[in-house]
């Protein structure tokens, strides 16, 4: 069994407090993807001001696809953030992105773009919690996944037996079960989770035991 993590990108607010509606009492956690339009060509609702509202109970892990996610991390922290989800191609300095989100108490997880070889955390990975490996380029929901994904999912569980590992974009059943035999220990999805009527139902079927 794996963790699935609901992922929601929208251009507005309301929309964001429909999804976590269903999302009550199917699932503790889900994933927010906030896009500026600058580090992909995609723009998201991105107000972290109203983050803050959203106390329904669900913990939120904030992805930033993001430029320089580091002068996003302190106005996005708020009560139901557990983690912060940042691209290493976005950041000058990673190291010092994840000590400015590990001195708030929030987990860390740094993303990879497709065409980034895993090698470039290798230095890292101990002061990580999760990294996420994309399945897609970021940006828009609803693209097809890239076997390139599972082949870096193995890579990385053959380098470090107990890093977490995340794989986001493009996620169904079929796919699932081949990034679980590689070594994934998280699995993201917004198009497939939502566009069922049943959720928890999707959710499972992925390999969750939410």
């Amino acid at each position: 069994m794996v963790e699935v993590l609901p992922a929601i990108l929208e251009k507005s607010f309301d929309a964001i407090q429909q999804k976590l509606n269903r999302l009550k009492g199917v699932s503790k956690f889900a994933q927010i993807d906030v896009a500026d339009g600058v580090f992909v060509e995609e723009k998201t609702w991105n107000d972290p001001k109203q983050l803050g509202k959203l106390l329904n109970g669900v913990k939120l892990d904030i992805h930033l696809m993001t430029d320089r996610p580091e002068q996003w991390i302190q106005d996005c922290n708020s009560s139901p953030v557990f983690r912060f989800t940042f691209h290493y191609e976005a950041t000058y300095d990673v190291l010092r992105t994840v000590r400015i989100i590990k001195d708030l108490k929030k987990e860390v997880c740094v993303a990879i773009n497709l065409d980034t070889p895993v090698r470039v955390l290798y230095d890292i990975i101990n002061q990580i919690d999760v990294v996420l490996i994309m399945g897609i380029n970021p940006g828009a929901q609803g693209r097809k996944f890239d076997p390139l994904a599972t082949d870096k999912v193995y890579e990385l569980r053959e380098h470090d037996d107990n890093i977490k590992i995340a794989v986001d974009g493009g996620i169904t059943p079929i796919v699932a079960e081949s990034l679980i035999d590689a070594g994934a220990n998280v699995l993201i999805s917004g198009s497939y989770v939502f566009g069922e009527d049943d959720i928890s139902v999707a959710m499972k079927s992925l390999g969750g035991e939410n």
